[in-house]
């Protein structure tokens, strides 16, 4: 009898591992003969590059660095910068891993300090917190119809979007940008990319993205100062993705794994360039259209049912938010007499997610790394938290929703006031796809246990006295009989009854 059940297989994206975990970092930092003598730190800060991260039989294994830059005054009064890099190799458990699994790996947050042992040698000591998430396809048989002398069912209908596949594709982008005087004898204080879709093309088994990714290298100058330039790499790259069409949305986000920044030596005849080198995640999940009808219950009149049951998740909606959003702050620093902002940076981009009627809220805040100019001419480095929120509205009833954007710096501005107060406007992007879902019950699998025995006693006709707000498919199933035979004895038409009275119905 199995055979004669009807099926269905869906395709349901599973996350399989969730969690955080600590890289330590711990240098000993003794400079070259080439740079000056240490002074004061200004600070330390940290960049992690992901170089790799697979599934290795039932272990996810990431490979990456953790770049740790110091900023000093040496005894010529000039600031100064040295790099010293940590390369780390992480194997973490998965349970139920498979091959095709995607491993998303991004830095959450940071902590580290520095300190001058002498005027050669310094101690880096803290950590860097990595979040390691592990997902797949999961592939589910559903029964969307039974034998109709079997059993009767009550069935549920789900018309939306349907995974097709999900998967993480690495490839590298590589530019050099035009020579400019600006790159001359200058030091790399940090480098940021941020990656942007703007069009998405499939074909059968391929996907074509074209956008763009801009990268903001900030440097010393030869004279001390802080200097910037920006990068663009325009992205036009095709990706073998098995099982999409051209029927197939594709929900694409790029997001940087590293980030690596190079100039080229000097010469006399002509200025420098910076080649730069970014490795990219395409994270891709790939729905098509679909209404599916399946068996939410079942029972029979004639034996016992053993029904396996699982969640069937419908994505009723997507909704592509690509926005930036300001975020200003006030900072006072008048207890220090700051004349002018020598630098800031954003270190940490942190947020929550959180849902209110038709909306999705992103609650969180942006940390600050600040190097003020005092009146007198010091240099002084101070770290600033500012809160923001931002609310995007929909026009659906928010039950169930994926929403897991990549937020990152697109620009920065500042200005400070004459009484030390410092204004900061920060444009942050936020970029990712949310997923509005609905869930339902449904039967996996059915099996026939022993048959029903009915006393030759029990009564032909059944009086059943029902109450207002109950279902005919609870009743019909309570007494052996079908809501379909009830309907017909008593000329009602809803499944749900309207208001308390008496049925009549025979038993099967």
């Amino acid at each position: 009898m199995e055979n004669e059940f009807r099926t269905e297989t869906v395709m349901q994206k599973k996350e399989k591992l969730s969690l955080n975990i600590e890289q330590l970092i711990e240098n000993d930092l003794s400079l070259p003969d080439y740079c000056g003598d240490i002074v004061k730190i200004l600070g330390c800060t940290a960049q992690t590059n992901i170089f790799s991260a697979v599934i290795t039989g039932d272990k996810a294994v990431i490979d990456g660095v953790v770049l740790a830059r110091i900023l000093y005054i040496d005894a010529s009064a000039k600031t100064e910068i040295y790099e010293i890099s940590s390369p780390f190799n992480r194997s973490i458990d998965v349970k139920n891993a498979t091959d095709g699994d995607m491993v998303d790996v991004s830095c959450v947050s940071e902590q580290i300090s520095c300190r001058a042992v002498n005027q050669r040698r310094a101690d880096i000591r803290g950590s860097v917190t990595l979040r390691v998430q592990v997902s797949g396809a999961e592939v589910s048989t559903i029964i969307t119809e039974t034998p109709k002398n079997l059993c009767h069912t009550l069935n549920c209908s789900a018309d939306g979007n349907y995974l097709k596949c999900c998967c993480a594709k690495s490839f590298t982008l590589s530019d050099v940008s035009e020579p400019n005087e600006k790159f001359r004898n200058a030091k790399i204080v940090r480098t940021a990319s941020l990656p942007v879709v703007n069009e998405v093309k499939t074909i059968k088994n391929k996907m074509m993205i074209k956008g763009n990714v801009a990268t903001d290298i900030t440097m010393l100058s030869s004279s001390g100062n802080f200097i910037s330039e920006r990068v663009n790499i325009p992205v036009s790259q095709i990706i073998d993705i098995d099982g999409i069409d051209e029927e197939s949305q594709c929900c694409v986000s790029m997001k940087v794994q590293s980030t690596d920044v190079r100039i080229s030596p000097d010469t006399p005849s002509a200025p420098p360039s910076a080649e730069v080198s970014v490795v990219i995640s395409a994270v891709t999940d790939a729905f098509t259209k679909a209404d599916i009808t399946a068996v939410a219950e079942a029972y029979s009149p004639h034996c016992e049912l053993i029904c396996q049951t699982g969640k069937l998740r419908c994505i009723s909606a997507i909704h592509r938010i690509n926005e930036n959003h300001t975020v200003t702050a006030k900072h006072d620093f008048a207890s220090c007499k700051a004349k002018e902002i020598a630098d800031i940076a954003v270190k940490k981009i942190r947020h929550t997610i959180h849902t209110e009627n038709k909306a999705v809220i992103l609650k969180g805040n942006i940390h600050f790394g600040i190097i003020v100019m005092s009146e007198d001419g010091e240099k002084l480095y101070f770290e600033r938290i500012t809160d923001f929120e931002y609310k995007k509205q929909t026009n659906e009833e928010i039950k169930n929703c994926d929403f897991n954007p990549i937020l990152s710096l697109n620009s920065i501005d500042y200005s400070i006031a004459p009484d030390g107060t410092v204004t900061i406007n920060t444009e942050i992007r936020i970029d990712g796809f949310l997923y509005l879902s609905d869930e339902m019950n449904v039967i996996t699998s059915i099996e026939t246990g022993e048959e029903i025995k009915k006393d030759s006693m029990d009564s032909v006709i059944t009086v059943y006295f029902a109450s207002k707000g109950e279902r005919l498919w609870d009743i019909a199933r309570e007494h052996n009989t079908s809501s379909e035979l009830i309907k017909s004895l008593n000329s009602i038409n809803e499944d749900k009854l309207e208001k308390d009275c008496m049925l009549i119905f025979e038993q099967e």
